[in-house]
């Protein structure tokens, strides 16, 4: 497996994140903020200055984690808001995102980068849970094969990430919105931690039933990236008790998760997302290298 980084981690400054990243052993990064944009948003200039610098400093990039689909309404009624201002987005409407889908397939062709991260929509502010279900998915299903069709021509795959401020948080979910889409090139980006913290309430019951390691197990052929965090479970932390730790240190056991991973026939990037202090992102990324390199 191909370890990575996502470069934002240690700067969205690329000059002052790439060097670190070699520095560490590590020949992959996945590119997210970049100069205070988020990566479907460069334009040709800045692309070919970042090309650049991956040469310069050995490095390939593993993934484009763009923000497509993330801070946009499933419905024309839902109202759907960003969370973290350092986080940046696209913002606007399925058209709106399309557009940035079809700059990011170009970025990614620049790149070389095999792989395009996307949202399953950010779950509103004005409808209430749980969310996910046979209506949201089909109307998932449709966007998702609109998006197929554009990515077709530049050969990469799409990667449908199952985040917890989404309709689709869990792994299972995910994953049938993959099966029937029923497109080669739209596939997961499967992350463990995000599907360990989904907010239970926001959850159709029938999902709820899968722990992590059978998640690994019905996922495994459809996973095309993964990103690495963990979180420890504190519930005297509120309102939101999965506090961030190193990855090597929190309730997840990836020494358990990953070798399952690769036995079954994963090949692709080890994405570090740790989303913790430059401390812990230094340690993370020397615990992920020592032990799955």
């Amino acid at each position: 497996m191909k370890l990575s980084i996502i470069s934002d981690q240690i700067s969205d400054r690329p000059e002052k994140a790439f060097p670190k990243i070699r520095e560490a052993g590590y020949e992959y990064t996945e590119l997210h903020n970049i100069y205070d944009k988020t990566i479907e948003q460069l334009d040709e200039a800045e692309t070919a200055h970042v090309k650049k610098l991956l040469a310069d400093n050995g490095l390939k990039a593993a993934s484009l984690a763009t923000t497509v689909y993330f801070v946009c309404p499933l419905y024309p009624n839902d109202h759907v808001t960003g969370f973290n201002e350092a986080f940046h987005v696209t913002e606007g409407d399925r058209t709106v995102h399309l557009r940035r889908l079809e700059r990011a397939c170009q970025i990614a062709a620049e790149l070389e980068a095999p792989v395009i991260r996307l949202f399953p929509f950010r779950f509103p502010d004005n409808r209430k849970p749980p969310f996910g279900g046979e209506a949201d998915m089909e109307t998932i299903v449709s966007v998702m094969k609109e998006a197929s069709d554009i990515a077709a021509p530049y050969d990469v795959t799409l990667a449908v990430e199952n985040c917890p401020y989404s309709h689709l948080p869990k792994g299972e979910m995910t994953l049938e919105l993959i099966r029937r889409t029923d497109r080669p090139n739209v596939r997961l980006l499967y992350d463990p931690a995000n599907s360990y913290r989904a907010v239970k309430e926001n959850v159709p019951e029938r999902y709820l039933s899968w722990d992590l390691k059978k998640e690994v197990k019905e996922l495994a052929p459809y996973i095309a990236h993964v990103h690495v965090k963990n979180y420890h479970y504190d519930p005297s932390v509120q309102p939101k008790p999965f506090v961030h730790v190193a990855a090597g240190r929190g309730d997840i056991s990836y020494e358990e998760l990953l070798p399952e991973l690769e036995a079954l026939g994963y090949t692709g990037a080890l994405s570090l997302e740790p989303e913790v202090g430059p401390e812990e992102t230094m340690e993370s990324m020397k615990w992920m290298y020592d032990r799955f390199r």
